[in-house]
């Protein structure tokens, strides 16, 4: 599941010229204003306390209330983390995902060199070569190209 959510954040080749125009300051002045923006809602958003003695203390109808409140809550903040995610790759020049449903991630390169041992000990090479490629582009050493990397890398 892990590999589907990065292939798809990260495995689509990138359509166009190799190298894209750079923001204008005032792009990226409006990118920065937007992550402000979503910085002050998620300082401002409710924080959710737990009930004191617990759930043990509530009745179902309590339960089922509190539940659906922290259900939203989390939606919100998700929403807010994805409009942050999405100014950050657009300062970093990356494109934003074109199918429905994608999303940005924060993967952990730990958790990606874990799945690369493991897609290694099963001689999946070309997932390995893709894992590869997304830990060189997460520290800043390539960029990944559909399947190559080439004189794009940075």
């Amino acid at each position: 599941m892990v590999l589907a959510v990065v292939f798809a954040a990260f495995g689509q080749s990138e359509r166009g010229s190799e190298r894209r125009p750079r923001m204008s300051q005032e792009e990226r002045l409006k990118a920065i204003e937007v992550i402000e923006t979503q910085l002050a809602k998620l300082k401002e958003a409710p924080q959710m306390q737990r009930p004191t003695g617990g759930f043990a203390d509530m009745s179902e109808e309590e339960k089922t209330k509190f539940t659906e409140q922290m259900r939203k809550v989390r939606q919100e903040q998700q929403k807010v983390f994805q409009t942050i995610l999405a100014q950050v790759y657009r300062l970093q020049g990356r494109r934003p995902p074109e199918e429905e449903g994608v999303q940005y991630v924060i993967v952990n390169t730990t958790d990606l060199k874990s799945i690369q041992e493991s897609a290694t000990k099963e001689k999946a090479t070309e997932t390995v070569q893709l894992i590869e490629r997304l830990i060189a582009r997460a520290s800043g050493q390539g960029r990944f190209r559909g399947g190559q990397t080439g004189s794009g890398q940075r």
